[in-house]
């Protein structure tokens, strides 16, 4: 089974480019999209969206909170996975702003995620009120989404894809991680849940001493990147994962997309990993991700960039 996660940066002029895209990419089994800045009432683009890929069946969440999801007139955040073969899909109830997607079938689960991006503007509860800002907010998301997949291991194997607007460690952004508040305090929470609850981030286990990025600010003359989209798979997965790469960037998009191939009872494609590999997998002993007490650390989740509320990446 091969998986690509990538935050396509605004879905609608990329879709006649989909099909092609798609098959550069090796026609994988399942194609998890972040950031398609479609409105649950913009009746025509979805239709689009739906059909944009042929032998796919398109699973999504919008955003439909006119509180909180107001820039560009409400097309923000959105959520789509492009399926082959039959899964069934569900959003939970508390994901507002079109920012998780289940689909799932017997014994496995694929969670697509588009994070929150922190800021300090006020986060709205449902009566209107103000509740925080949207750095608590991002935090209240990321421990709803580690619940999420601890639920969903209960029924089986469990993938959660997408982009998580934070960088887990110092050489994961370039070129610095920033571990003041209250940034370092959402990373730290994250990177606990993630250990504590046993998953393995598939890229960074397989190149653990590696440095490459996903995101990358093109306004910038100098290099500012950051690795904040990763896949996360569950124990039980672990032995089954044969590759897990980050690829070109597009030109669509200021994201490059994630790729995860899995085999053994889960390929579809039958595809062979290695013996030293698959060991390396299941029995490597993980220790706690180093994210900086001495200045090295980043989280691009404020305005520190000339976008208005942009969807800058937490590194």
């Amino acid at each position: 089974m091969k998986l690509v996660s990538w935050n396509i940066e605004n879905a609608i002029p990329a879709l006649g480019a989909l099909p092609a895209i798609v098959a550069e990419l090796g026609q994988p089994d399942m194609l998890c999209l972040q950031e398609l800045r479609i409105r649950q009432r913009d009746v025509s683009a979805i239709r689009a969206l739906e059909a944009a890929l042929p032998g796919y069946t398109c699973h999504h969440s919008l955003p439909r909170d006119p509180r909180n999801v107001t820039f560009r007139g409400g097309r923000m955040y959105g959520v789509a996975s492009f399926v082959r073969g039959s899964w069934l899909a569900e959003v939970p109830p508390w994901d507002l702003e079109g920012r998780v997607v289940v689909v799932r079938r017997p014994g496995l689960a694929v969670v697509n995620v588009y994070a929150v991006n922190g800021t300090s503007k006020p986060y709205l509860d449902d009566q209107g009120n103000v509740a925080g800002d949207r750095h608590a907010f991002k935090r209240r998301f990321q421990a709803s989404v580690m619940d999420l997949g601890r639920e969903l291991r209960q029924h089986g194997g469990v993938i959660m894809a997408g982009d998580w607007n934070v960088s887990r460690a110092a050489h994961d952004t370039y070129p610095r991680l920033r571990t003041e508040e209250p940034h370092g305090r959402a990373r730290a929470e994250l990177n606990a849940r993630i250990m504590d609850d046993g998953f393995i981030d598939a890229w960074r286990e397989l190149h653990p001493e590696a440095r490459a990025y996903t995101w990358f600010n093109r306004r910038s003359r100098t290099l500012d990147a950051a690795r904040v989209d990763y896949i996360l798979v569950s124990p039980d997965l672990a032995p089954h994962v044969g590759t897990a790469d980050i690829l070109e960037p597009l030109p669509w998009s200021d994201h490059a997309a994630v790729t995860v191939e899995l085999s053994g009872s889960l390929a579809l494609r039958g595809a062979v990993r290695s013996t030293k590999r698959r060991a390396r997998l299941a029995g490597r002993t993980r220790g706690a991700p180093q994210w900086g007490d001495n200045g090295s650390s980043h989280e691009t989740d404020t305005c520190v960039c000339p976008y208005r509320y942009s969807e800058y990446p937490s590194r």
